[in-house]
């Protein structure tokens, strides 16, 4: 794509509807077989219940990810009419194929040039596995999805380090009147070392010694951390992808230095109230950092309700963006 690429939009609204008129044939040819033909489809033989199975999902998977592709630029509308178009054509082969097994049989379906019928139940594992492959290359842009998407709690925590504080001449922590262990603060949070980069993998203390606290991208520098560890939850991985799709369509195409998109849930997802339910992270207490008595670390959860999300972009020499990183940003008052 040029640099000076700007989307068209009446070229963009044309596609809309003719992807959506495509979406609306497909359906009518489904739902217009001839009674017979129906009866054969819907019935509890040999090919029973192959449109009430397959032709509903696909088509809803269809559209929602028409609808969610095309809210937003003219990159966002490729990536979604091609994973629709992918349904379409792997929903119209495997029927093929499950006709032509049976093409001598006489409940046999003769399909007429151009008409299309969807079939098969594993067509959702098909769009599952294309979202895969999607969050995969995603993988391969950047961190997104290793330090956002893939690390387990206890790696979000790890992510986080020990509480920091200031240290006598032999390494022990310095106390307070109270004898309590003084932390270092910066804006109300406490500031922590030995944080672990989770782009590692599991178990990277015990592989890789204390270069597990090193970046995994460059190890000659210390991995770093907000105040806060923060990820999708493991199954959002479609969300994830969608997320990142609203992301590209804010990016400004004559920008050629690194891109920073802010937006709300619901700008990639639509309306809803519990999209802060797809998220998950933790911080360390503030007001008691670590447990006395046992030593161990006081993780609190984070509240994400009004978080927003902070997608990052560079330029990937080719006229486009590659994702640097993309994670939940929960607001401060809610986590005090």
């Amino acid at each position: 794509m040029s640099k000076g690429f700007r989307a068209d939009t009446a070229h963009m609204a044309k596609a809309a509807k003719e992807a959506h008129g495509h979406a609306e044939r497909v359906e009518s040819h489904s739902s217009n077989l001839d009674s017979k033909t129906r009866g054969r489809l819907l019935g509890k033989g040999r090919f029973g219940m192959i449109v009430e199975k397959a032709v509903r999902p696909i088509i809803d998977s269809m559209i929602t990810d028409m609808s969610k592709a095309m809210a937003r630029g003219h990159r966002s509308i490729g990536h979604g009419l091609d994973i629709s178009r992918k349904n379409i054509d792997d929903a119209e082969e495997a029927i093929r194929k499950n006709l032509r097994r049976h093409k001598d049989e006489r409940d046999a379906v003769h399909l007429k040039l151009g008409q299309r019928v969807l079939g098969e139940d594993d067509l959702r594992d098909k769009h599952r596995k294309r979202v895969a492959e999607r969050v995969d290359d995603l993988r391969r842009q950047g961190h997104g999805p290793q330090r956002h998407l893939d690390p387990t709690d206890d790696m979000l925590k790890d992510r986080l380090g020990k509480p920091a504080g200031p240290e006598d001449a032999q390494g022990n922590p310095l106390k307070d009147d109270d004898g309590n262990p003084r932390y270092h603060y910066q804006d109300g949070y406490v500031q922590t070392k030995e944080k672990i980069d989770p782009a590692h993998g599991p178990n990277a203390k015990e592989r890789l010694g204390d270069d597990a606290y090193m970046d995994a991208e460059d190890m000659s520098r210390k991995h770093k951390c907000d105040s806060f560890s923060t990820a999708f939850n493991h199954d959002q991985g479609e969300a994830f992808m969608h997320a990142d799709l609203h992301g590209r369509s804010q990016l400004d195409p004559h920008k050629t230095e690194r891109q920073y998109i802010r937006f709300q849930p619901e700008d990639a997802w639509g309306p809803g109230s519990d999209h802060h339910e797809r998220f998950r992270g933790f911080y360390v207490d503030p007001k008691n950092p670590v447990d006395q008595a046992s030593g161990s670390i006081n993780y609190k959860p984070v509240d994400f309700r009004g978080a927003g999300l902070l997608a990052i972009y560079d330029p990937d020499g080719k006229g486009g963006h590659k994702l640097v990183t993309m994670y939940p940003e929960p607001e401060r008052d809610r986590n005090a």
